[in-house]
């Protein structure tokens, strides 16, 4: 069984037995376990003999979690549709892409009843809004046109306590709805 909180599959089966294999010195551990969410067994090879297979399983269930995040990311902000040959600029859209879906997880963490939206249910519901930018002297003013979500942004109070924008010459932000 894996204690895993609110984990879907917590009955875990699986098999073990010590393998050899070709060009590689030394036993390898090898495991299927089945009743992870998957139609067939999955396969765990292994060098370590200290760690239990329920330790093993758990640990790849925490890495499966984060992929599953980053994939979340990479449909949404299409990193699997990059243009660019040069390996700098995958480097830089894959690293871009891990901060936008950071900026998403932290305005989800703020929002009233959407902590666990995914990028594109939050961008269609908060991000994408018409609205007004004034920039003044000594701040800038986004007025949020009418909106049925307003009120969850109003609630969440984003621009209380933000400190003064350093690139925008010092300018606080400040949101008003209307």
């Amino acid at each position: 069984m894996i204690d895993i909180p609110k984990r879907c599959h917590t009955h875990i089966r699986y098999i073990e037995e010590v393998v050899q294999l070709r060009g590689y010195e030394g036993p390898i551990r090898q495991f299927a376990a089945t009743g992870l969410g998957h139609d067939h067994p999955t396969l765990f090879l292994s060098n370590d003999f200290e760690e239990t297979p329920r330790e093993s399983i758990i640990r790849y269930a925490g890495r499966n979690r984060i992929e599953g995040g980053l994939g979340v990311s990479v449909n949404f902000f299409h990193l699997d549709c990059l243009a660019s040959e040069v390996r700098l600029n995958v480097d830089l859209d894959a690293t871009l892409t891990v901060i936008a879906n950071g900026c998403y997880r932290w305005l989800a963490s703020r929002l009233k009843g959407f902590e666990k939206a995914d990028p594109k249910q939050l961008f269609r519901r908060f991000i994408e809004t018409a609205g007004t930018v004034t920039v003044h002297p000594d701040r800038l003013s986004v007025a949020f046109d009418r909106r049925s979500h307003n009120p969850i942004l109003r609630e969440a109070a984003l621009g209380n306590d933000s400190p003064p924008i350093t690139w925008l010459g010092q300018r606080a932000i400040e949101f008003t709805y209307r």
